[in-house]
């Protein structure tokens, strides 16, 4: 009975100690029929256990050599960067091929036990290092981090004067010294993943400017002209931009050239808006580019503004409608109709508050600077100007009471050789339109009208209204002037 149960005994310890022993063997011959690593090894972070020789590498190449984890400083700034951006490159086929090996080369045995008792293994990465890329990342990250050193150069002090600013040596990053860091451990390098970069003074090469300077004293006085022209009122507006704006703009690239403005756009956009500010109801239609302000400082010319009229307001009074308003402001009676839907002619009523249109909204083509016809309703007058010196005036007629001309600034804005009225069956020799009376109907300037009978009008009336809304001069006289005006001249009708 005895020996029984000795046997079962027996039996049982054999049979527990082939169950782990034929697990380890069965272990065994899977890792290494299906290249595995041993669970527990890792290359840092990198935990390659279970993982295939052949998949190992690209795990390992993916951190080390690919993924931000270095940290590099120079002593104020923090880069996070890849080993590989300061040459150490991590060999992730021989570093796969030693985590393989753990357990299988000749401390197998050792490996195990250790393996068992630490559950985790790190292996060293192998590391090679490249010393022209390690020379080459460090140059680059010297330009960007360092400054380099700053010469002598010619600044502008709290007066708005030139004086001279004296060097200042550059700093950049002590490559020799950090290449030869890496280069006696690499392996200790990466291990720590922090590479402290030790900084060197960079001396200035230009510390004498005082001749330039001499030079530059005569220059920095030297105003930008400004030019502004309204063309309703025909009026022209010239001054300097503050001196002490110009000379914050005033730059030196070379002790040895010539100044230049770097002008600050914003600040020059602010100025304008606080001068036309102070020219009441009118904006800066048009203008010339800042880009050009430097050509024009340096040539002496103006910088160029075109303004604008912006719309006004006007209160019906007791007997308005819209065709008397629109010869007190002087815009056709549609178009302030157009400006307020739902007006008509009569329709508006006593204390209504009218929107008036820009007059500028008559200019439909680009004015041609220079040329201005005045005309006065009152004195039945014309005056031609070219450069704001009158060329020629002429005796005129404009229309009747009962069909009169509009006053306001309007413009050329067509030529015909011979236009045909067919409301009064007249021919208008150099018809010039001026302005709409009424959408559609252009009125303008002419010569003396023929009848289709062949009878010549107003001829003997020139200086007293006789026409049904156009300006009607000579026959010479109107040739002339429309040969001389092009499309685009301004007109301004006086009451």
């Amino acid at each position: 009975m005895k020996s029984t149960f000795f046997l079962w005994v027996v039996g049982v310890l054999a049979f527990l100690f082939l169950i782990p022993l034929a697990a380890l063997s069965l272990g065994a011959i899977y890792f290494n029929q299906t290249e595995r690593i041993l669970p527990g090894v890792q290359v840092g972070p990198v935990k390659l256990g279970n993982v295939r020789l052949s998949e190992a590498g690209a795990k390992i190449d993916a951190f080390w050599n690919q993924a931000p984890h270095f940290v590099v400083n120079d002593g104020t700034t923090n880069w996070t960067v890849s080993p590989n951006n300061v040459g150490l490159w991590i060999d992730p086929g021989a570093t796969a091929q030693q985590a393989y090996d753990f357990g299988r080369d000749q401390g197998g045995l050792r490996d195990l036990v250790l393996l068992f008792l630490k559950r985790e293994v790190e292996i060293q990465p192998v590391v090679q290092f490249n010393r022209q890329l390690a020379e080459d990342v460090l140059t680059d990250l010297s330009a960007n981090a360092g400054h380099s050193p700053r010469d002598a150069q010619l600044v502008k002090n709290e007066l708005g004067q030139w004086i001279i600013q004296e060097a200042i040596p550059g700093k950049g990053i002590d490559i020799r010294a950090a290449i030869a860091k890496i280069a006696a451990n690499p392996q200790d390098v990466l291990k720590e993943g922090y590479l402290q970069l030790e900084s060197l003074e960079i001396p200035a090469q230009n510390t004498d400017l005082s001749a330039d300077l001499e030079r530059i004293n005569a220059v920095y006085r030297t105003p930008l002209h400004m030019y502004a022209y309204d063309v309703i009122q025909d009026e022209r507006i010239t001054w300097d931009l503050p001196q002490e704006m110009v000379i914050k703009w005033i730059l030196l690239d070379d002790p040895k050239g010539q100044p230049y403005l770097k002008v600050d756009t914003e600040q020059f956009n602010a100025y304008l808006q606080q001068w036309v500010s102070t020219i009441g109801n009118r904006e800066i239609e048009t203008m010339d580019s800042p880009e050009s302000l430097n050509a024009i400082w340096l040539e002496g010319r103006q910088f160029s503004i075109n303004l604008r009229h912006k719309p006004t307001t006007y209160t019906v009074q007791s007997g308005d409608n819209l065709v008397g308003i629109a010869f007190k402001v002087g815009i056709p009676y549609w178009k302030i109709q157009e400006a307020n839907p739902g007006s008509s002619i009569i329709g508006i009523g006593i204390g209504q508050e009218l929107v008036i249109p820009s007059k500028n909204d008559l200019f439909p083509l680009p004015v041609i600077p220079g040329k201005r016809v005045v005309i006065s309703i009152s004195e039945q007058h014309m005056w031609v100007y070219e450069n704001w010196e009158i060329i020629s005036d002429h005796v005129i007629s404009t229309g009747i009471d009962r069909s009169p001309t509009l006053p306001g600034v309007f413009q050329i804005q067509t030529h015909e050789i011979n236009a045909y009225a067919s409301k009064w069956d007249l021919w208008m020799p150099n018809f010039m339109g001026i302005y709409e009376a009424t959408p559609g109907f252009m009125n303008g300037i002419h010569g003396l009208p023929l009848l289709s009978s062949g009878v010549r009008l107003w001829g003997n009336v020139l200086g007293s209204k006789a026409s049904y809304g156009c300006i009607i001069m000579t026959l010479q006289a109107a040739e002339d002037l429309y040969n001389w005006a092009e499309d685009g001249v301004v007109v301004e009708i006086k009451p």
